[in-house]
């Protein structure tokens, strides 16, 4: 009860603070009806499963708590709500006739039996938001290219929930809220630079040459680094590495933090690649791992997740020649270690913590398959006008008080999607 009382503490000094420095300006007030759905406690414990869930695919901590925060307005994250009276369903709020259960390729009940899983279930719907996300789109490159929470919300809100008028108040409150409460990640890295090309590009290698290379990366989790933070082989985890030599601390450990790293500190992971007798087209994958702790990739971490640190090698014969080795790039585009496409070589970018945002290695856009939204509008907000600074506060108040129905009241479920 303490943790709630806190928290609702944390969303009313939010909300006010949000009210002050928006009056002046129009704002909405949802007018929308609630939703059948669970008990304050399961609902809580919905939250955080779902902010893992997505920093599990790779989000930044910022970016999977605007998720969070649409999805809290949308349902309290109950995958059981059903909107009163409307066709509203599920965490998302999915539209019966919809994608919910009808558009070709994209409902959650076609897929929820293609995964031979109960459509009510928590893991199913976000399984399906990711689904949704990286197959159609629906924003996911200006989700990973956000370097904020406040853009993180708005993204999510404008190009997966396609609302109209979306009390983004709400949102943005519930997004600051699941950071404050869930941010605090204590494994994680995000990319710098490097010595070698990015993954867009081959390195070519002769046999048995030997290459000084390195990985520079930032500290941003809450736990210091030592010497059990290594650079370890992924795709799968433990690898033993064709390129290992005597400089690698083992077969599958390509280098090890000297010394400590703070949180916002940068180490350069240093190590040699040497290309092995065999020619032919190499990808290595590399992930950071505390040693008998947590691979930065495993859920509830920061990351890298474990395909994003990648270095496409070409190796050939040692006179240089090609040895019949077709020497033709891949093309396509690759993740990079932020979430994004491939970062470029530099400083990556720092959130604004006045905002309480976390900082974050995001340099730039993703490479998701295009939207293509046509068809798939289907939340359209019906909500009254705001009354400006005081209706905002008393929201806020509301929030504080609220009883075992911690969110299920006006302003929480939204009109549900055409």
């Amino acid at each position: 009860m303490l943790v709630h009382l806190a928290r609702r503490a944390a969303v009313l000094a939010l909300a006010v603070g949000l009210a002050v420095s928006a009056f002046g300006c129009s704002g909405t007030d949802s007018s929308s009806d609630g939703a059948t759905g669970q008990s304050e406690d399961a609902l809580d414990a919905n939250e955080k499963p779902a902010f893992d869930f997505f920093v599990g695919k790779g989000l930044t901590t910022f970016q999977a708590a605007g998720i969070v925060g649409n999805l809290v307005q949308e349902s309290n994250v109950d995958p059981t709500a059903v909107q009163s009276g409307g066709p509203g369903r599920g965490i998302a709020q999915w539209s019966t006739g919809g994608r919910w259960d009808s558009d070709a390729n994209d409902n959650a009940v076609a897929y929820a039996a293609k995964q031979k899983e109960s459509v009510e279930s928590l893991n199913l719907q976000l399984e399906f938001i990711w689904y949704e996300l990286s197959t159609f789109g629906y924003g996911l490159s200006a989700l990973r290219a956000t370097t904020n929470v406040t853009d993180a919300e708005f993204a999510f809100q404008r190009d997966f929930e396609v609302c109209g008028t979306c009390d983004q108040t709400n949102r943005l409150t519930y997004a600051k809220a699941a950071l404050a409460a869930y941010g605090a990640i204590p494994y994680g890295a995000t990319y710098v630079d490097q010595s070698f090309p990015l993954a867009t590009a081959t390195l070519k290698m002769k046999a048995g040459e030997v290459i000084p290379s390195y990985i520079t990366l930032k500290n941003s989790g809450t736990k210091p680094w030592d010497s059990n933070t290594r650079l370890g082989t992924t795709q799968p985890r433990d690898r033993v590495s064709a390129f290992a030599d005597s400089t690698w601390v083992s077969p599958s450990r390509a280098s090890e933090v000297s010394g400590t790293v703070a949180p916002g500190g940068t180490f350069k992971f240093e190590f040699d690649l040497k290309a092995p007798a065999k020619v032919g087209k190499y990808d290595e994958f590399f992930g950071v791992v505390q040693e008998g702790v947590a691979w930065f990739g495993d859920p509830g971490q920061g990351g890298p997740v474990d395909s994003n640190i990648e270095v496409k090698i070409q190796v050939v014969p040692a006179d240089g020649t090609d040895g019949g080795v077709d020497d033709s790039d891949d093309g396509g585009t690759v993740i990079g270690p932020d979430g994004g496409v491939e970062p470029q070589s530099g400083a990556p970018s720092t959130d604004d913590p006045a905002n309480g945002d976390t900082q974050n290695g995001s340099n730039g856009g993703g490479c998701s398959v295009s939207s293509g939204r046509a068809g798939h509008e289907d939340h359209k907000g019906h909500e009254k006008d705001s009354q400006g600074l005081f209706m905002i506060v008393g929201l806020g108040v509301a929030i504080l008080a609220r009883g075992s129905r911690r969110r299920v009241s006006a302003g929480v479920i939204e009109s549900a999607r055409n």
